[in-house]
């Protein structure tokens, strides 16, 4: 039965492994037409529905809306109640939301944009 604490505990590993090692070697997304985009340092893309790219600026965030719009911030971003996104002002900055559904930022928060966005 060692054997197979063992085996189980190496394969785990191995996935473990395997997943952070693809997330870190294939940020980048490729849309319906085949054009590729990378994010930049720190940052994201994001394809929606009709196959539009669009990235966050660096080390900060971007969120598609319920409606699709793809929204983007100096920080993290988040989308509240009712569908508001918002993000944190500073670089790399977090958000959550308090009881009340108000957002808490690193710094402040501001409203997600589409002109935050690059648009490869």
């Amino acid at each position: 039965m060692w054997w197979l604490r063992i085996s189980i505990l190496l394969f785990g590993g191995l996935v473990f492994t395997l997943t952070a090692w693809s997330y870190d070697q294939y940020p980048c997304v490729r849309n319906l037409y085949g054009k590729v985009a990378c994010p930049p340092p720190g940052g994201a893309c994001l394809m929606n529905a009709v196959g539009d790219i669009a990235c966050s600026p660096p080390y900060g965030g971007i969120v598609k809306t319920f409606d699709g719009h793809m929204l983007c911030g100096p920080g993290r971003c988040m989308i509240g109640t009712y569908d508001e996104a918002f993000c944190a002002v500073e670089q790399d900055g977090t958000i959550t939301f308090n009881s009340y559904g108000e957002p808490v930022c690193t710094g402040g928060c501001v409203p997600a944009s589409a002109s935050a966005c690059s648009w490869p």
